[in-house]
């Protein structure tokens, strides 16, 4: 999956479970695509 794949899907979450998309939602966001890109580079990095 690509980043904004990924993006519109929590999205979409948020929106149908959430009723709307909050800062809070966005913050959390970042912080999944954070995690996601440093496991990236880690995987790289060992292999």
């Amino acid at each position: 999956m690509t980043v904004p794949a990924i993006f519109l899907l929590l999205r979409w979450a948020a929106m149908r479970r959430l009723g709307g998309f909050t800062g809070d939602v966005a913050g959390a966001q970042v912080e999944l695509v954070e995690v996601a890109l440093l496991l990236v580079l880690a995987s790289r990095s060992v292999a």
